[in-house]
């Protein structure tokens, strides 16, 4: 269970990387002429300025939370920094003795695979 639950979460943070990777290529883009700026990339270039989290990394087109929601820009980086640093060594040295529950899309899930895993031995 713990497994999948790492899976899990692995995924979503993948998926985050890659919207905020796609949305900085098309800036990039946009910034040269090579593009159309659109609202989004705007809206997104303006954020940054202000130092808050573009909208689109924090919510998805319907309104859903996406990723983790933190007041500043930096904060959020600095989360998506220390996320990273908790999936990495837990795959690359094994399960950890102790977790970040915040730092999981979903805490919960984590808590009941750990009550699965528990029960099941």
């Amino acid at each position: 269970p713990m497994n999948i639950f790492l899976f899990q979460e692995i995924q979503r943070f993948q998926n985050v990387i890659s919207k905020v990777r796609f949305t900085l290529t098309q800036m990039q883009l946009a910034i040269k002429g090579e593009v159309v700026m659109t609202a989004e990339l705007q809206e997104t270039l303006d954020s940054m300025f202000d130092a808050r989290v573009p909208h689109y990394w924090e919510n998805t087109l319907t309104g859903d939370e996406f990723s983790w929601r933190l007041p500043t820009l930096g904060l959020w980086f600095s989360s998506l920094l220390n996320r990273d640093s908790q999936y990495r060594t837990w795959l690359n040295h094994g399960r950890p003795n102790s977790f970040w529950l915040t730092g999981f899309f979903n805490p919960n899930g984590c808590l009941t695979a750990m009550k699965q895993e528990v029960t099941r031995k």
